[in-house]
């Protein structure tokens, strides 16, 4: 008899596991979380990546050619009045070397 109730318990707990996982989204792409930054940057992305990094107000981003990259520029102002230039690489989301 207890053989039977450790069956059913079984059966019991691997049909809730397989109706949980069946519920998880299979469609999470590295770039989905807040963190997460897609290369090649936008400009938008680019904004967005500093604003969480530096934690201050995004004046603008403008792109140049560097050394045949493009290389974003974000200025931001910053809780203590300073402005500062920040710059990274669209393909590798660090500044340029």
């Amino acid at each position: 008899m207890n053989h039977l109730r450790y069956l059913f318990i079984s059966i019991t707990l691997s049909l809730t596991l397989n109706v949980f996982a069946a519920q998880l989204p299979d469609d999470i792409e590295p770039g989905d979380g807040v963190n997460d930054i897609q290369l090649p940057l936008t400009k938008e992305s680019a904004a967005e990546l500093v604003q969480i990094e530096q934690q201050g107000k995004i004046l603008s981003v403008d792109s140049n050619k560097h050394n045949g990259k493009i290389i974003f520029r974000v200025k931001v102002l910053h809780e203590n009045g300073k402005i500062k230039v920040y710059r990274l690489d669209r393909e590798t989301g660090h500044p340029p070397s």
